[in-house]
């Protein structure tokens, strides 16, 4: 065999070794980091909110925006629709689930971290309606920013949002008196 050939060859076992390595490798690597962050934006406690951050926005009116963020926060595969009511700055988000085919605790959690950050990154948003098939649950603006103590732009920086919000998710008595504080149903 000559130099060419031998080149070749060693050109030809070098890809394919590469070809291995990243096809039994490195793609699986990948595809189960992309699982496992696409199965933590399920739950507050470990969703990413950086993520969130291109959806600020000024005006609750800006539909495709307001969806986009939805879409992009836990209970979102169970999403049903929107509504928009601009007279009272409401956004309802319809859900095609039962409040009863989820842990309460865990629905609650979900809800809470939901309209804190509607509220958050959404400027002029007043009320979020969460509307299930049988029941609906209405957040206040002005209840959420009492209970946080600040504006609530002022969360939008991640360490904040998590000291502030994200920590008082984890125990279960934390979650239901947080529900209790901006829940605004009657």
């Amino acid at each position: 065999m000559n130099g060419k050939n031998r080149w070749i060859v060693s050109l030809f076992i070098i890809g394919l070794l590469g070809l291995v390595v990243v096809e039994g490798f490195v793609n699986p690597k990948i595809a189960a980091d992309q699982s496992r962050y696409e199965a933590e934006q399920n739950s507050p406690l470990t969703h990413d909110f950086t993520a969130l951050a291109k959806y600020q926005n000024a005006y609750m009116g800006n539909f495709s925006n307001l969806s986009h963020l939805n879409q992009n926060l836990p209970l979102h595969k169970q999403l049903d629709g929107y509504q928009l009511f601009p007279e009272t700055l409401t956004a309802q988000i319809n859900y095609s689930l039962n409040t009863d085919e989820m842990d309460a605790v865990q629905l609650d959690r979900i809800l809470v971290y939901n309209a804190l950050a509607n509220f958050v990154l959404i400027d002029n948003l007043e009320q979020v309606v969460y509307q299930f098939k049988d029941t609906r649950v209405v957040f206040d603006r002005k209840l959420a920013q009492q209970w946080a103590g600040t504006e609530l732009k002022a969360l939008q920086k991640p360490e904040r949002w998590d000291s502030i919000v994200r920590e008082k998710l984890v125990q279960p008595a934390d979650v239901r008196a947080l529900f209790s504080q901006i829940v605004d149903n009657f």
